[in-house]
């Protein structure tokens, strides 16, 4: 089904995205990215083709100084032999890779990354294949058990902390996604993330960039960033964050058809 929706039109959609992987990868480099985090979906199938090339075309975001972390996305855990062959995780093992493996309860889940001294990144993996007719995801509970020991740990408890998942915990408006194509326990994600309060989570999924404040809302949780696509035609964006002693801010970075560029003015301030 997957392949069907490619031939029938979804892939011209995605044709200039090496062009684009390339253009971010020339910013991230200029701009003196410190580190580069991916929520997923570098393939459409998962295949293992598709997977030699997207480790090929993001290879320069792991020479950012603090590294690159890559959590996989539906599509790339696309069918039950995606993920039985481990294909994602043996090709982007160094991108999943924890500094406190400790803390993981789930195969390489959650994983943490320590960006300097000031923030890190806890990532937990909410996809899984797919059925014809649903795309949801969901975060396994030992998972979020592991995130909630890694939110006590006190070589975390001062660092701003970016929560990662590919499936978003809501949409733009701050509803839930439909049972079809969100995060079945969306509700049980926000409330382990609910002791960040010097933070932001990461998501992916929904195919345009949004940032939602949920506290400010009434939603007792971190801020959700959600990078849309750096490739889908149309729906080009990243995030870039900015953190330091006086505190953190969120702006995105916008393509223009030829390059990429940080938008004039500051999205969101965040504590930090």
């Amino acid at each position: 089904m997957g392949g069907a929706n490619l031939l029938r039109g979804r892939g011209r959609r995605f044709a200039d995205a090496p062009v684009k992987v390339a253009a971010l990868a020339e910013f991230a480099r200029a701009e003196e990215a410190d580190a580069v985090i991916c929520t997923g979906d570098l393939t459409a199938l998962g295949t293992t083709a598709e997977l030699a090339v997207a480790r090929a075309e993001v290879e320069p975001f792991f020479s950012a100084p603090l590294g690159f972390v890559c959590l996989p996305g539906n599509h790339d855990l696309y069918t039950r032999s995606v993920l039985s062959e481990q294909r994602f995780e043996s090709r982007f093992a160094d991108g999943i890779a924890s500094d406190m493996p400790e803390l993981v309860t789930d195969g390489h889940w959650p994983l943490v990354r320590l960006l300097g001294k000031s923030a890190a990144v806890i990532g937990v993996n909410s996809a899984r294949p797919n059925l014809p007719w649903q795309s949801s995801g969901r975060v396994p509970d030992i998972q979020l058990i592991g995130m909630r020991a890694a939110l006590e740990r006190p070589e975390l408890r001062e660092r701003f902390l970016f929560l990662a998942t590919h499936y978003a915990p809501l949409r733009d408006d701050g509803s839930p996604d439909t049972p079809q194509h969100g995060l079945e326990n969306a509700d049980a994600f926000l409330e382990a993330a609910s002791p960040v309060t010097r933070g932001a989570i990461l998501c992916g999924h929904i195919h345009h960039a949004f940032h939602y404040p949920c506290r400010a809302r009434g939603l007792d949780a971190p801020d959700v960033f959600c990078g849309g696509s750096a490739t889908l035609e149309g729906h080009e964006a990243a995030w870039w964050f900015e953190i330091d002693a006086e505190g953190a801010c969120a702006r995105q970075v916008l393509w223009d058809g030829s390059s990429w560029s940080l938008a004039a003015s500051v999205t969101s301030h965040l504590s930090a």
